[in-house]
């Protein structure tokens, strides 16, 4: 693989984990929201758990994507293994 083609590969999966982790940051921030509204009494038990639920798959989510990412990124920049994007 060329130099140029291999740099641009790694801007585009830089810019993918710096993505991820803005969803993971966000996700992070919804759940102490939701953490918040919760003990302030803002919401039912019920929404307020549902909420918590809802906050915390999400979170999941978005960490595992970020790890992912970061896994062939750190492939890529360490190994020089170039992910299988099929």
């Amino acid at each position: 693989m060329g130099d140029a083609k291999r740099n641009e590969l790694e801007d585009l999966w830089a810019s993918r984990l710096q993505d991820a982790r803005l969803r993971l940051e966000f996700a992070a921030n919804y759940l102490k929201e939701v953490q918040g509204d919760i003990e302030a009494d803002s919401v039912s038990v019920a929404d307020g758990n549902f909420a918590f639920e809802k906050a915390v798959r999400a979170e999941n989510s978005a960490l595992a994507e970020y790890n992912r990412v970061l896994r062939i990124y750190t492939d890529l920049m360490v190994s020089g293994i170039i992910p299988d994007e099929r």
